[in-house]
């Protein structure tokens, strides 16, 4: 089934032929895909080639300018076209839908409007077979706590009153910024109870110490990590976000707070490249704290 109503928004950075499958099933379920490379520096030209010719319309920024921007480069595109959708769905590359999803998303999203809940976003039911946060039920509809950007269903109606993504978070919080928005306002997460996306979580690493690999009886233990520069954004975004946050919504910030250091503390023990990984996150606590925004200056 084909939406007409939803355009997905693809966010690209180095993209390689894995996309093409996905923006494939994307393109049978919505009517418009609109994919955006940010500024990669491996040259995108084929691979943006091939995606125009499924029939996605491709756009380039001319510089890596973060995710934020480049969805929001997307949603520009998809506003301004002729059949202007009622929602934008905004998707990571490395996400694959199952069939039928924008449809359950949709579904869910006029179901709790019809029960009277203000929706802000819908996300899916579970990603990567772990359950999405939920957040207790109002009318017979689930709602759901601070999901992922990827595969999440905005309503073009709440993005013209609350505005874009807040590109110069450049990367990480972006999708809690604009959770915590739709929540200040009196919108709400909605869960969509028979979606499900297939979605990397981070990379899985095996757990080393002093050179050892450790493990649980027979299988290697593994933590889960990002990239050691992810945690300079990681850091100071979650600064940023608890000066413009902390004191309407103080709960979130201190778990907030309490989960990325408990997790620096793992990733540290367990997992190389510890130091520039430190270095990262204390350059990005120094920077949250002075306020700096926008993508980090070469040092």
């Amino acid at each position: 089934m084909t939406s007409k109503t939803t355009t997905a928004v693809v966010s690209l950075f180095n993209a390689d032929q894995h996309v093409l499958a996905n923006a494939a099933a994307l393109l049978a379920q919505v009517s418009h895909v609109v994919v955006v490379d940010d500024g990669s520096p491996q040259d995108p030209g084929p691979v943006l080639c091939q995606l125009q010719n499924l029939g996605c319309t491709v756009e380039r920024l001319p510089e890596n300018s973060g995710i934020a921007a480049a969805l929001n480069a997307g949603i520009a595109v998809a506003l301004a076209s002729g059949n202007r959708p009622s929602f934008i769905l905004t998707m990571d590359q490395d996400s694959l839908l199952d069939g039928g999803y924008v449809a359950a998303l949709e579904e869910a999203a006029l179901a709790a409007e019809q029960a009277g809940v203000r929706v802000g976003m819908v996300a899916p039911a579970s990603i990567r077979g772990l359950p999405t946060r939920r957040a207790g039920v109002v009318n017979g509809v689930q709602l759901g706590g601070e999901p992922i950007q990827s595969g999440l269903l905005l309503p073009v109606a709440v993005i013209e009153e609350l505005g874009t993504l807040q590109s110069d978070l450049f990367i990480d919080g972006v999708d809690s910024e604009y959770y915590l928005r739709c929540l200040s306002s009196g919108f709400n997460t909605v869960i969509a109870p028979d979606a499900r996306l297939d979605h990397s979580l981070g990379t899985m690493t095996p757990a080393r110490i002093l050179g050892t690999n450790l493990a649980l009886g027979k299988r290697p233990l593994m933590i889960r990590t990002a990239a050691s520069w992810r945690y300079y954004y990681l850091f100071r975004n979650r600064i940023l976000l608890a000066k413009t946050y902390g004191r309407k919504h103080p709960w979130w910030t201190i778990k907030g707070v309490l989960a990325d250091y408990r997790h620096l503390v793992i990733v540290t023990l367990f997992a190389p490249p510890r130091w520039s990984r430190i270095i990262a996150a204390a350059a990005g606590i120094v920077d949250g704290v002075r306020g700096a925004r926008g993508k980090r200056r070469s040092t």
